[in-house]
Parts: structure tokens; C-alpha cells; sequence
């Protein structure tokens, strides 16, 4: 089983207009170098803890259907499942319809459960879902605890710009860091699917 993005959030858990105000800036000129700080922020945090912040959409391909019908999704949180299909050995999609499978997103991880779903037409890669992860659609349905980790990333990135301070880091936000995002990371288990980043 593999994932992978196919459409980006669309908003951002921390607004420009925030980010400006924890830094105390009040000029426009370091506006695309903060609203690209605040993109990297986000996705280091989603990296640390394996769940994503703001609603996004992902597919998840696998080869067959567990003999049980319940697919444990490899992210975090799930929100919706959009769709799923199945390949036959020509390629083509077929579309399962929506009351052959259930979600249990308040499981973690979320588990699709399926029944009388046929199995694909191809050896590798037959079964296609799209999900949308993440909080939410609105920034403030994204944690506190993780907003504000991204505020001192932010704040972190733009104080420390230039070569020569590259390597400067405060322990006490690394400290501060990692126990806003530590409650929220998933942990490996055996061969299980989620994912913890380094």
C-alpha cells in the first residue's frame, strides 16, 4: 500500500496576517518569504506527527482487498473518502458504489470497512481511494497546540535567516517544539502503516 498528495490545502492553519503579528512585522516586503515559511511549517509539523492539518486530498493505491474488509488508511486524521475504484487488467476504472463500503474515521487510524467489493482486474496496484485528510477546512478547526508550533518555526526561520545562523537553535524551543507536537505524533508498530518522521 503507498500514498500520495493529490491536491494541496487550499488555506493555511496560520494566516499571513498572523504570522506578521506574532513576528511584529509591519511592512509587506518579506511577505512571500513569510507565507513560504508558514507552507514549510506546516509541512514539518505534519511530517513530525503523521497527520495533517488542513484538509487535503490523497489517494491510496493497493494491490488487493484484506481478506476481512478492513483497511486501516495510512493517514491522519481522515475526513471524508471521495471515491474508489478498481482497475481491470486493461486500465480501465470502475467507480465502487458508496454503499458498499463504510469509514470509521473516529478509529486511529481511520479503517475503510468493504463488502462484496470485487478484487482488481490487475496483479499490482488495482484499488485507487481518495481521501481527504486533515482537521479541517477552516484554520481554526487545526489544534491549538500544533498552530502555535507552527508560529515558533515561523518565528524560528525568519529570525534565523542567513548562512552564517543556519545552525543556531534555541533548546528552549526545541524544547518548547517538541512538547506542543509530541501528544499528537503516531508511532511505527511492527509493519503497521503509519508513518512516524524523524
Amino acid at each position: 500500500m503507498r500514498r500520495y498528495i493529490v491536491n494541496r490545502p487550499t488555506v493555511e492553519p496560520l494566516t499571513l496576517v498572523e504570522a506578521k503579528h506574532w513576528l511584529r512585522v509591519d511592512h509587506n516586503d518579506d511577505d512571500g518569504l513569510i507565507a513560504s515559511l508558514i507552507t514549510a511549517a506546516r509541512e514539518r509539523i505534519e511530517a513530525r506527527t503523521g497527520r495533517m492539518l488542513m484538509a487535503q486530498l490523497w489517494r491510496v493505491v493497493l494491490d488487493r482487498w484484506p481478506s476481512d474488509g478492513r483497511l486501516a488508511l495510512p493517514i491522519m486524521p481522515v475526513l471524508s473518502v471521495m471515491a474508489v475504484r478498481i482497475l481491470d487488467a486493461d486500465n480501465n476504472a470502475a467507480s465502487i458504489a458508496s454503499t458498499l463500503y463504510s469509514l470509521e474515521a473516529g478509529l486511529e487510524p481511520a479503517v475503510l470497512m468493504v463488502q462484496n467489493v470485487p478484487q482488481p482486474g490487475r496483479s499490482r496496484n488495482g484499488i485507487e481511494i481518495d481521501v481527504v485528510a486533515g482537521y479541517g477546512i477552516a484554520a481554526a478547526e487545526c489544534p491549538q497546540p500544533l498552530r502555535h508550533a507552527m508560529r515558533l518555526l515561523v518565528a524560528q526561520a525568519y529570525g534565523l535567516r542567513g548562512p552564517e545562523r543556519a545552525q543556531e537553535e534555541s533548546a528552549s524551543l526545541a524544547n518548547e517544539f517538541d512538547a506542543l507536537v509530541a501528544p499528537y505524533r503516531t508511532l511505527r508498530l511492527g509493519k503497521s502503516l503509519l508513518e512516524q518522521a524523524a
